[in-house]
């Protein structure tokens, strides 16, 4: 006898799937294509899965939220900065402790960071507080 799955019913479902044969034994996983990027990480780079579920679920830079280019450059964003740090040069952020200060920067050093505030006119900077 054979049966049909109709996949629509799991379409709208926003949970992993286990298929099963006859003798109720597992055959098969449906892997949402939005729980990807959870799941990646413990998936072989060069298997062909990972291949082939990196070609369904990629998104044109373009078409990325603010939030999902974030994520998509953080990795090597954080490799650069580890990079600055360890050639003896600095990171710079802005400074949020007050919302206020748009001038207001830090300063990450690998051993300290410095607060500095920078004039926008002329391009000078000052330290206010080191090691803070």
């Amino acid at each position: 006898m054979n049966k049909s799955l109709n996949l629509n019913e799991f379409a709208g479902q926003d949970t992993l799937s286990i298929f099963v044969n006859a003798r109720q034994e597992p055959v098969g996983v449906l892997i949402p294509l939005k729980h990807w990027s959870k799941v990646a990480p413990s998936i072989d780079k060069h298997s062909e899965l990972h291949r082939l579920m990196e070609q369904l679920t990629y998104k044109p830079i373009f078409e990325c939220s603010l939030k999902e280019l974030e994520d998509r450059l953080r990795p090597e964003i954080e490799k650069v900065e580890a990079q600055h740090l360890n050639a003896g040069q600095y990171n710079v952020y802005q400074y949020t402790g007050d919302a206020k200060s748009k001038n207001m920067f830090v300063r990450q050093y690998a051993d300290h960071r410095e607060l500095v505030r920078t004039d926008s006119t002329t391009g000078q900077s000052q330290i206010l507080n080191r090691n803070f």
